[in-house]
């Protein structure tokens, strides 16, 4: 404060212009660890149930897990930000290289029958009962939200 009762540095709202705006690449690294840690939940399930792909099913099974296992990550926002210098390191080189190859060689498969996992560990029990646990689930948060629905409509 100055002798005049007026603060030193006013702040006037302007200062979000000299910062960039990381909004798209904070979202976007919470959706893709998200992601990630479904893929390898459902790679955990499918291999658990001596299946050799993972199916539709075990996704969204790893889906539902993974937002009860989201908050209690005790690195999530280590991933998070690991995920975000990825997503800037990308937009960067603005890479136009056609990734629909790998695709189409990912979706060629056939997808295996699902049937749930006989193994007794504690991954199997809750991908087993996902379902009971879903139904009682309430989202608190926005992104929660937002991801309870997206699930639910699979």
């Amino acid at each position: 404060m100055t002798d005049r009762g007026i603060p030193d540095q006013i702040k006037t709202g302007f200062d979000n212009l000299e910062k960039e705006d990381e909004t798209l690449e904070n979202v976007a690294s919470i959706v893709l660890v998200f992601m990630e840690n479904s893929v390898k939940s459902a790679a955990i399930y499918s291999k658990h149930a001596k299946r050799e792909s993972i199916s539709a099913e075990d996704i969204k099974r790893a889906l539902m897990l993974e937002i009860f296992f989201m908050k209690q990550r005790p690195n999530m926002m280590e991933q998070c930000e690991e995920m975000k210098q990825i997503i800037k390191k990308i937009q960067d080189e603005d890479d136009d290289e056609d990734d629909l190859d790998i695709l189409s060689d990912i979706y060629a498969n056939e997808e295996e029958a699902f049937k749930e996992s006989e193994c007794q560990c504690p991954m199997c029990g809750c991908m087993n009962n996902i379902y009971t646990r879903w139904e009682g689930f309430t989202p608190e948060t926005a992104i929660e939200k937002a991801m309870h629905n997206h699930i639910g409509s699979i």
